[in-house]
């Protein structure tokens, strides 16, 4: 027997539970296939003794330079193009606003030769630059890069417009804008620490994608001349009381109760784009669904591979990370952030998050999550050497300042993700457009969304964003 089902959403990603909430509240009847106990991917909580925390650094990104005041139109957003998310930070932030209340957080800081300093890595707070023990070398070399005439073609300025940034490493487009000295001692050691590849191994276009600047060289020359252009620091957001994951457990609970969604906690073992654009799903257990539309929010490899492409197309080079979450007594803490940056390259945590500082919470003990690259550490330590990421986190902790002694600290789980981000480089992104043009031929109306949406395009932005043009589409339908 075959049910048939108006709208069929495949997968546990955000962008899915958004379209889904959405139709279900005006009356149309969904069904979503999750074959995972996980709900929201990356942008869930973790629980650590009944304890929620964020997987890390995960805030809310309100604003953007290509923002704009009234509604942008929906429909003209496209996941495929870099940084389009970024002209509808008004509408993530109503739809977040719906069930969470939202406040700006402080800055977060950055540590770089053993001092903390106002970060302007993510954050674009570059008065930091001219505190810097390397600011005299840098206005040097940015005096010298604006000899240049014309303009180069890697001049950030044109980064959103010219294809050269699809094509050349972020390492080539770094040093033509912010010098050898910049680059060295500050971008190449993070980038190094937070991908365990250096900047070559990163294409321009996607610096973003590990939080590495692009700045005009005139922009920085201003703020060492004392003539700042104005430039807007970014501003981050994050949830009161609250885990930015926890607007995931409001749409599941939501989910889960609507009579208008239906739930199949089961893989699809086969899906078949039918003569008349409707789409067959087999199933090992459950009994077939036959769609009208369709959505697909896992990975390209997951979609050919039930789609019946026998051969691997895609095959990713990834990093994997650790989180270690922990519990700290508010009075032990030494050190006052949001979130802290280590560029430092003896130090193996490259970021750490006070998320009850984030949260405005008061309550003790404090919620810390420390983030390593597990590749990068075991390249450090050496063949054959097993780190011990429980011990490595106190001693850094110490080592930074944030306490002064281990009395206290608690580290409540270590979260350890094997493979866990495929690099923003060439040969990935190749492989994505292979497999991304084998999927259009497999099921060419399918609605892709999340990872299989475009490359490097399931920030939480996008994610909402592709959720609410999916509503829109198919709600109009």
């Amino acid at each position: 027997m075959t049910q048939q089902s108006p709208y069929v959403l495949v997968g546990s990603a955000l962008s899915t539970m958004v379209a889904a909430a959405k139709l279900a509240e005006n009356g149309a009847d969904v069904v979503i296939i999750n074959g995972s106990n996980n709900w929201g991917g990356h942008f869930t909580t973790v629980s650590c003794d009944g304890v929620s925390y964020d997987a890390g650094m995960v805030l809310h990104e309100f604003t953007s330079y290509n923002a704009i005041n009234s509604e942008e139109d929906l429909s003209s957003y496209d996941a495929t193009v870099r940084n389009d998310a970024g002209r509808f930070c008004n509408t993530v932030r109503k739809y977040v606003n719906l069930y969470q209340d939202t406040h700006e957080i402080a800055a977060p800081k950055m540590y770089v030769g053993g001092k903390c300093y106002d970060d302007m890595l993510i954050t674009n707070v570059l008065p930091a630059l001219q505190h810097l023990p390397f600011a005299g070398s840098v206005k040097k070399e940015l005096l010298k890069l604006l000899e240049r005439s014309p303009v180069p073609a890697l001049h950030a300025s044109n980064k959103l417009i010219s294809d050269d940034f699809n094509k050349v490493s972020y390492q080539a487009a770094s040093l033509a804008n912010h010098g050898d000295t910049l680059h060295s001692a500050l971008i190449e050691p993070f980038c190094k620490k937070l991908l365990n590849v250096g900047t070559d191994g990163v294409l321009a276009r996607y610096h973003r994608v590990p939080w590495l600047p692009l700045f005009y060289p005139e922009t920085l020359l201003s703020y060492l001349q004392d003539a700042p252009q104005q430039l807007p620091p970014t501003v981050f957001s994050y949830p009161t009381g609250e885990c930015v994951g926890d607007l995931a457990n409001k749409l599941k609970a939501k989910i889960q109760g609507d009579r208008h969604i239906r739930i199949i906690n089961e893989h699809p073992g086969q899906i078949t784009c039918r003569d008349d654009g409707k789409y067959e799903l087999a199933f090992n257990q459950h009994e077939k669904i036959l769609a009208n539309k369709m959505a697909w929010s896992s990975s390209l490899g997951d979609l050919l591979k039930v789609s019946g492409q026998q051969e691997k197309i895609g095959n990713y080079e990834k990093c994997s990370f650790a989180l270690v979450f922990l519990s700290i007594p508010t009075s032990a803490l030494k050190l006052d952030f949001t979130v802290l940056s280590i560029v430092d390259p003896d130090i193996m945590t490259y970021r750490i998050t006070n998320q009850s500082r984030c949260a405005a919470l008061d309550a003790e003990p404090a919620r810390i999550v420390m983030e390593i690259n597990t590749d990068y550490l075991a390249e450090k330590a050496g063949p054959g050497v097993k780190a011990d990421l429980q011990q490595l986190a106190i001693d850094e902790l110490l080592a930074l300042g944030i306490v002064t002694d281990g009395a206290g600290v608690e580290v409540a789980k270590i979260l350890e993700l094997k493979n866990a981000l495929a690099l923003p480089n060439a040969k990935n992104m190749q492989a994505f457009t292979d497999e991304m043009s084998a999927a259009r031929a497999a099921v060419p109306s399918m609605s892709l969304l999340g990872p299989s949406s475009g490359f490097s395009s399931s920030s939480f932005n996008h994610q909402v964003l592709q959720g609410l043009k999916l509503y829109e589409t198919w709600g109009m339908c």
